[in-house]
């Protein structure tokens, strides 16, 4: 079957959440065996040789910044990339695509292109995108009157475009529940994030007392979970027992904000890394600090699938099938956790198995093949 995949994600290299869910649909629908025409990003000039999967084809479209216009008036929840469509004629003038999967963000206005052409879409959707920005700070009237704005926009792109998909895919019960509200529900699946088991296979050594935290720390809710846990959680009898390293995209900037300094109380920071798998796979522990978000957490998988063990707020391990966590809510809660930890090898198995039965790529190359299936006929 040929298919068109979009998506404004740039999926390589593979470091960070959005690009894993990306990146990992494309796999799948390879190994599947279809011929896959995939139109993405490429904002940090990958070779895209190195990342060549069997019958799929790479098309780049720019990341195009937005007018003030655009800014104010939210206009580009509505507006039609010119040269992403050109890229879509080109590839429907010389071949007969049978299903369009648009993957990720506010592309609902891009389906009408497709219907007009007989084209089945399926629409993937990373998160419940409102509810997350309803949990945006707004401290003062203008911020407040911009959030309201932005949760608006973001639902009438929902409720204007989203029906018109064939299918769409979420990533939890809980977000499916949401989309139900407003899409048929027999066209609402969920396929969670999932990983690849096989690039999940870890010659690591555990490094005795390393916790690791990994995040895209630009991102409101994790700079915001981090600065919960530094200053509410972490003190000097955990910074004598633990350390903890920060890694992923502006951790060190995060650190140095929240801190003022960039190594603190045993505490500090990598940067960006091509991979976040060795990290997780020497450490004793994960820990994921969230307050906010919704969605399936790939930090949390990643976890899951390197025997990690896992200590995290119920908001971090939300959506996750699995009675394996440590879970802590409260400050005191978090500290009396980490102060009693031991590193368990059990608990981190335990973790693994939960991860294959539900997560893993074995078991959603198969729900994926049964939305293909549900959409084309």
């Amino acid at each position: 079957m040929n298919i068109l995949f979009f998506t404004h994600i740039s999926p390589f290299p593979q470091n960070g959440g959005e690009k894993l869910r990306s990146y990992y649909l494309l796999k799948a629908l390879s190994e599947l065996g279809h011929r896959v025409f995939a139109v993405i990003r490429n904002e940090e000039q990958a070779d895209l040789t190195a990342y060549s999967l069997e019958n799929v084809t790479y098309y780049t479209h720019p990341d195009e910044p937005l007018t003030l216009e655009e800014r104010l008036t939210g206009s580009h929840y509505f507006k039609k990339s010119a040269h992403v469509l050109q890229v879509f004629k080109q590839i429907c003038g010389y071949t007969r695509i049978d299903i369009a999967l648009l993957d990720y963000g506010y592309v609902g206005h891009y389906i009408d292109f497709f219907t007009a052409r007989n084209i089945k879409v399926i629409l993937g959707t990373h998160n419940a995108q409102p509810e997350i920005s309803k949990q945006l700070p707004a401290r003062n009237l203008l911020m407040k009157i911009r959030k309201f704005q932005l949760v608006s926009l973001e639902r009438l792109h929902e409720r204007s475009f989203f029906k018109k998909a064939a299918a769409v895919l979420v990533v939890s019960d809980h977000d499916k529940t949401y989309h139900q509200q407003f899409i048929a529900r027999d066209k609402v699946f969920v396929i969670p994030n999932f990983l690849d088991e096989r690039e999940y296979i870890s010659a690591s050594v555990r490094k005795p007392r390393l916790l690791v935290m990994t995040a895209n720390f630009a991102v409101y809710m994790n700079r915001e979970g981090l600065r919960w846990f530094l200053q509410e959680v972490w003190d000097d009898a955990l910074a004598a027992k633990y350390e903890l390293l920060l890694v992923g995209r502006d951790s060190e900037d995060a650190l140095k904000q929240i801190t003022g300094q960039d190594n603190w109380k045993n505490v500090s920071a990598t940067g960006k890394v091509p991979d976040v798998k060795q990290y997780i796979a020497m450490a004793e522990g994960v820990v994921i600090p969230l307050l906010h978000g919704s969605g399936t957490r790939l930090k949390c998988l990643e976890a899951m699938a390197l025997n990690t063990p896992i200590i995290s707020t119920s908001r971090g391990v939300e959506g996750v099938l699995s009675n394996n966590f440590i879970v802590a809510d409260t400050a005191a809660e978090f500290k009396e956790a980490l102060h009693n930890f031991t590193g368990s090898d059990q608990k981190g198995d335990a973790l693994k198995e939960d991860f294959m039965k539900e997560y893993s790529a074995t078991v959603n190359k198969k729900r994926i093949s049964d939305v293909i299936s549900y959409t084309i006929h």
